[in-house]
Formats: structure tokens, C-alpha cells, sequence
């Protein structure tokens, strides 16, 4: 639980370090702006359907320097004709495991800096940097396996930019309802959000020309290949809304919003990935940029709490040893392997076998001839344990190494490696 602590109190410290509220005539970040995920997983802006494992958690900080994002309208007729402005915003964010098919997330988006270029008619603009809203986020799948699912997220958006005639004075919660559907082929990872924005808002701002927005649909698109070799996956996305109810006074072009972010993840560690990319609008909308560039960090580690592991799996004639025997990068036995090992070898015995095949895996981090001999020497490590203290026979076990050949799950995010970090005990009767 320390480190739970720990990084909870440097998110919040961070948090309070930012903690002016953001006050401007203009967009907040909940309308479709960018948004990075708290649980870091497959994509930027994108929920998949998987969820963080148990005590798994994530940290994400991202910066993000939009040009033209800002809204200015030709004296009342809401027409939106110059653009010469510049953004910068940040992203931090925390998720959280909490059960297996379901994980909690917060985030904090921030103003940092801002430029305008033309202060012609009425224009958005922030009169202060700092924080512009809170945003809880919670996730659970319903339905799903390792290649894809379903799931439901909902989210709550508290706005703390004042005066910001899109929300109105003193708007209430803005909540977010999405089905997040996924699905994986070869390489190549897809996600779909569809969903619907209900904004509470306030009433209109003095002299603004703009009626605050109504409730929205919301839709976004996703799709990443991972480069194994060099540990990169590259990233596309998609993100939309479009009014539920047009307003008299706000035509559906200007409360609409679309925008295309294309951008790479490198795998620097096991434990942390750099993102960088960029995009550009769609459609004009009330927080489309004419171009955007982004780059962040996701930091993952864990599990900081644990439930009963489930030692093995057994299918068909093949047992798949789920526990974590082995450090990050070595073939030294750790924890409590021995009992495991006890255990798998009652189950072999009760299985019967004329042979058993042990096969090592390992993640897809570092070169095809280091991973082979890393899972080549911890396939030995776990034969000459059962031939030592178990009382197989040398001639009964082969071990084996595949490498990261032949991965269970995505190679592209920390949790995936986990679960790839494998041994598997083949039967041969």
C-alpha cells in the first residue's frame, strides 16, 4: 500500500501545485477537446474494453499545443473568421485496477499558456491559467476475452473554467455514457466508443453570443499496430460530437466537433511508455484546432494489492503456470516458488504423462536472441527444480524457450507483458 500512497500523494501534490482555476470565455476540455485515458491501455484518446488488473495502476501526463483551437465569431452572427491563436494544455492522470473487469480513473486537465493573435470582434480566450476541470472515470467489461469486448464507461466532469459561455454560469456535472467496444486481428488493435453527453448547464454568460450547449452524442474511432520488434505501436484516432437538440441560436457546425490524431508509443522500459503525435481538425468546431501536437508519458506498475492468485490453467493436455516466478529480466526463481511448483507437480502427476514439454515465453522488451535465451534458461531453471526436489526424471522433461513468439496478450502495454511472462507444461501421454 505504500506505493499506492506514494503515488497518489505526488498526483495530488501535482494537483494542488496547478490549483488556480482556469477563467475564460471558451471551451472546456469535456467538449471533445483532448483527452487522455487514465488506464494508458492501447490507445491515447480511445477506451478499449480491457480494464486494468487488480491493484495495476497507471499513471499518465500529457502536453498537448493546439493552434486556431479558440472560437471567434463575426459580431453577432457567430460566424467564425480569424484564427490566430495558440493553446498549451496538460493532462494528468491516475487508474487504478479494482477487480478484473473493472477499473476507477481521475484525471486533471490544465490550462499552462495561451497566445492571442487578434483581438478583433468576440473571441474565446482563457483570463487565467490553471486547472479547468476534474473528470472521475470509472470502467467495467462486461463481455470479452483476451481479443476483444465490451464495455461500459461512464464519467463524471466537474468544469472549473469560469465564465465559459459553452457550460454557462455555475453549470452542474457534465456525464459522459459510452459503450466501448474492441477487437484485435494479427497486429492490429480496434476500438469504438459510442456514447452520450449530458450537460448540465448553467444560464448564459452576459454578452456572450453563444447559448450554452446541450446534451451531445459522442463517438470516437481507434486503431493501433504494434511494431514488435522496435516495442512501438502506431496510433490512429478519430473523435467527434454533434449536438442532441440544435439551439436557434447555435448552428450545428459550430457545436459540432471532429478531429484526427495520428501518433506513435514507444515502450522506453517494462514500466514506462513516451507517447508523441499530432492532429488536425475534421470539422470546425467549437474546440477543433487547425492542428494539434501532443507528447506524454504512461508510468504502470503493480499489483500493489492482491487477490488469491489462480496458480494454473489447465487445458486440454497443457497446464499454462500463471503465477510470477521470475524477476523482470532474469531466470532466478523468486517468491514462493516452491509451493507453486508443489502444486503443478501434483497435477501432472494426477494427469498422467510418458513426458512432460516445459516451454518458457517471455514479453516482446529486448532482441529475438535475448528473449530466446531468457526463456531457454528459465524453462532449465524450472526442469532441474522438478528433477532435483520433485523426483522427475531427467530423461521425462524437455525444456524449451519460444521467445516472445507466441504472446497471450498485447505486448503493448504493461499488463500484457505480465500475462506473457509465461511457462507452459505441455503432456505427452
Amino acid at each position: 500500500m505504500k506505493t499506492l500512497k506514494r503515488s497518489c500523494i505526488v498526483m495530488f501534490w501535482m494537483a494542488a501545485l496547478f490549483e488556480g482555476i482556469a477563467r475564460g470565455n471558451v471551451v472546456g476540455n469535456g467538449n471533445q477537446n483532448f483527452n487522455s485515458i487514465p488506464s494508458g491501455l492501447d490507445f491515447v484518446t480511445v477506451q478499449s474494453s480491457e480494464t486494468l488488473k487488480p491493484g495495476i495502476i497507471n499513471l499518465g501526463l500529457f502536453l498537448n499545443y493546439a493552434v486556431n483551437t479558440l472560437p471567434y465569431f463575426d459580431g453577432g452572427n457567430q460566424n467564425r473568421t480569424t484564427f490566430n491563436d495558440t493553446l498549451l494544455g496538460m493532462d494528468m492522470n491516475v487508474g487504478i485496477g479494482i477487480t478484473d473487469n473493472f477499473d476507477m480513473g481521475i484525471s486533471f486537465p490544465f490550462i499552462l499558456a495561451q497566445s492571442i493573435g487578434n483581438d478583433a470582434g468576440y473571441h474565446g480566450e482563457f483570463f487565467a491559467t490553471g486547472n479547468s476541470e476534474v473528470r472521475l472515470l470509472g470502467k467495467y467489461r462486461f463481455y470479452g476475452n483476451d481479443d476483444g469486448g465490451m464495455a461500459f464507461v461512464g464519467s463524471v466532469d466537474f468544469d472549473r473554467t469560469k465564465d465559459n459561455p459553452y457550460t454557462g454560469l455555475n453549470p452542474g456535472p457534465i456525464y459522459n455514457l459510452e459503450l466501448a467496444m474492441d477487437t484485435t486481428v494479427n497486429r492490429w488493435a480496434l476500438g469504438l466508443n459510442l456514447g452520450y453527453r449530458i450537460i448540465n448547464a448553467g444560464d448564459p454568460v452576459p454578452g456572450s453570443f453563444f447559448e450554452p450547449l446541450g446534451n451531445q452524442y459522442i463517438a470516437s474511432v481507434g486503431a493501433s499496430y504494434l511494431l514488435s520488434r522496435i516495442d512501438t505501436k502506431l496510433i490512429f484516432e478519430i473523435f467527434a460530437s454533434q449536438p442532441a437538440v440544435s439551439k436557434a441560436s447555435n448552428p450545428d457546425r459550430l457545436a459540432s466537433s471532429a478531429e484526427l490524431l495520428a501518433g506513435v508509443k514507444h515502450d522506453l522500459s517494462n514500466n514506462l511508455a513516451v507517447h508523441a503525435g499530432g492532429g488536425t481538425q475534421l470539422e470546425k468546431g467549437v474546440s477543433s484546432p487547425d492542428w494539434r501536437v501532443y507528447t506524454g508519458l504512461n508510468y504502470a506498475f503493480g499489483p500493489v494489492f492482491k487477490k488469491p492468485p489462480q496458480i494454473y490453467q489447465i487445458t486440454g493436455d497443457k497446464i499454462i503456470l500463471q503465477a510470477v516466478l521470475f524477476d523482470f529480466d532474469s531466470d532466478a526463481m523468486v517468491g514462493e516458488y516452491d509451493q507453486t511448483l508443489t502444486d503443478v507437480a501434483a497435477a501432472l502427476e494426477k494427469m498422467g504423462y510418458k513426458k512432460v514439454v516445459v516451454v518458457g515465453h517471455t514479453d516482446s522488451i529486448g532482441s529475438d536472441e535475448y528473449n530466446q535465451r531468457l526463456s531457454e534458461a528459465r524453462a532449465s531453471a524450472i526442469k532441474n527444480y522438478l528433477v532435483t526436489n520433485k523426483g522427475f526424471k531427467v530423461e521425462a522433461i524437455d525444456a524449451k524457450g519460444k521467445g516472445k513468439l507466441e504472446p497471450i496478450a498485447d505486448n503493448g502495454n504493461f499488463q500484457g507483458r505480465q500475462q506473457n511472462r509465461r511457462v507452459e507444461f505441455t503432456v505427452e501421454k
